[in-house]
């Protein structure tokens, strides 16, 4: 595999790009781990697995120090998606086993169809925004519908431990359907719970499947930590919507490409 000397280069849009929207990183690296470097599906998936298990640490604890995390809904999906994610690296392994060519192009496919599910639900963000629907926020409740949440994580973990995509694109989505949340405590419990599923999935994939290239998640780490940083800063006054339609349109044509 040629071209590691953009890895940092891809890190730094991507965490960018994290900065800017609060999307998931593995809707936009584990396209371009594919794609842009020819990595084969379940490599791209380990190794952006641990770049981004790395990257979810400095979130929680920068969220944890601001009071903005929910143990309790953080429990209730941890319950939940780390026993799935676990799971899903196991069915990953006994697939692998039998046929890699096959898994791989199946992944391929199956990265695909999320890229679509993560377009869909962001351009519904964009829409809400725009209708002044937003889902109302608050942070009110005393009892949490604990049941769902297990059910949200569990959906989330396996889809994570397969695709790496969804621990911040699939499952904020859902938490906003189901729970009330202040926005700024919403983002940092889906950080903190996106922690504990990738870096299990992350685990998994490096000790099961051992398809986790260190060396490439730290240079991925070396552009996305800056990245993030900027991103973070530019949010102030980046337009937000045609930045996420732009990225919708993104993740389709990805999506295509991998669809083909």
């Amino acid at each position: 595999m040629g071209a590691e000397w953009l890895l940092p280069i891809y890190g730094l849009v991507v965490g960018t790009l994290v900065g800017l929207t609060g999307m998931g990183g593995g809707v936009l690296m584990t396209p371009l781990l594919v794609l842009g470097l020819g990595m084969p599906a379940t490599a791209a998936i380990g190794t952006d697995l641990a770049y981004s298990a790395l990257t979810k640490a400095a979130g929680t604890w920068q969220h944890w120090r601001q009071g903005t995390v929910d143990v309790r809904v953080v429990r209730a999906l941890a319950i939940g998606s780390v026993p799935a994610t676990l799971v899903a690296v196991g069915v990953l392994f006994q697939l692998h086993s039998v046929d890699s060519t096959a898994v791989n192009a199946f992944l391929e496919q199956f990265i695909g169809v999320m890229l679509v599910i993560a377009a869909v639900l962001m351009l519904r963000k964009v829409w809400m925004s725009v209708t002044g629907r937003s889902e109302p926020v608050g942070d009110h409740l005393v009892t949490y519908p604990t049941v769902k949440l297990i059910a949200i994580g569990a959906f989330g973990g396996f889809l994570v431990g397969m695709t790496s995509i969804g621990s911040g694109s699939l499952i904020i989505a859902l938490l906003v359907m189901t729970i009330s949340l202040a926005p700024e405590k919403l983002v940092g419990t889906d950080v903190a719970h996106a922690f504990l599923l990738v870096g299990a999935a992350a685990i998994a994939h490096f000790f099961v499947l051992q398809d986790v290239d260190v060396a490439l998640a730290a240079k991925l780490l070396i552009g996305s930590i800056p990245g993030v940083l900027i991103g973070s800063r530019l949010a102030v006054w980046a337009p937000k919507r045609p930045l996420q339609v732009g990225l919708s349109v993104l993740l389709l044509t990805t999506a295509v490409t991998l669809l083909r």
